[in-house]
């Protein structure tokens, strides 16, 4: 897979996705602007709750990353404040650190914090996880376009494309297929799926196999079904080179 940055439209410059990291005391030099997530976003740090709102209000960022764990003193409130200060816009919250601890906590269920991401140190997996979040809540920060095999994937225009030939999907479709292009793996498990396309987890998946089926229907005119590979009791993954094979639909 090869992902490169399109120039926003209307002008000669790539416009990165922006991203606030609420950092307090940690150290999280390896994150910011001169750190993983710079070839992929605009960073920029907050040390304070002051700091991250003056960020927000001035520069309205995409997205904002924290990194305090979900016992932090009125974490809530501050989330609820900071994107109070976002206006007009939703302000989608990232925590990274103990996933198991975040994943518990009723700061994810009740919708304080949108996604969770244990080590945003391995960052192309970091990232991945950024852009799906992203590509549900704030699609149109996205400029980038994806590659594997024949397959292109123009974020800007939202347009997909199987060796020239235009695919037509639905949204759910979209960040299904994009999901598995972005993935450094090109595989993600089904509740991987179920978090990055839906943004939650729930006890049944088989909206999965629905949104599966709808795709694999759609690339078999271009021959490409073979494209979405099952990987039994895990998920699914993009097989660029695998022979068709046969399935029930």
């Amino acid at each position: 897979m090869t992902r490169a940055l399109l120039p926003a439209a209307g002008s000669a410059e790539v416009e990165l996705p922006r991203v606030t990291i609420l950092a307090g005391k940690a150290d999280l030099s390896f994150l910011g602007p001169q750190g993983v997530l710079a070839t992929s976003f605009d960073c920029s740090v907050a040390q304070t709750e002051a700091d991250a709102r003056s960020i927000i209000v001035t520069q309205r960022p995409d997205l904002l990353l924290i990194a305090w764990s979900p016992e932090h003193e009125d974490l809530p409130g501050i989330v609820a404040r900071l994107r109070e200060s976002s206006r007009t816009r939703y302000l989608p919250v990232v925590a990274w650190g103990d996933e198991r601890a975040w994943l518990s906590s009723p700061l994810l269920s009740g919708g304080s914090v949108d996604e969770v991401i244990s080590d945003l140190s391995r960052a192309e997996i970091g990232i991945a996880a950024l852009r799906a979040l992203l590509r549900r809540v704030r699609p149109e920060a996205l400029t980038g376009r994806l590659e594997f095999a024949d397959l292109t994937i123009n974020e800007l225009e939202r347009r997909v494309e199987w060796d020239g030939s235009m695919i037509h999907l639905s949204p759910t479709e979209y960040r299904l297929l994009a999901s598995l292009v972005d993935e450094p793996s090109h595989m993600l498990t089904r509740e991987q799926i179920l978090r990055r396309v839906w943004g939650h987890v729930s006890d049944t998946s088989r909206q999965i196999d629905q949104v599966v089926k709808g795709l694999r229907l759609l690339l078999r005119p271009l021959q490409a079904e073979h494209l979405i590979e099952t990987v039994r009791g895990i998920g699914y993954r993009l097989a660029a080179s695998a022979e068709p094979e046969r399935r029930p639909l």
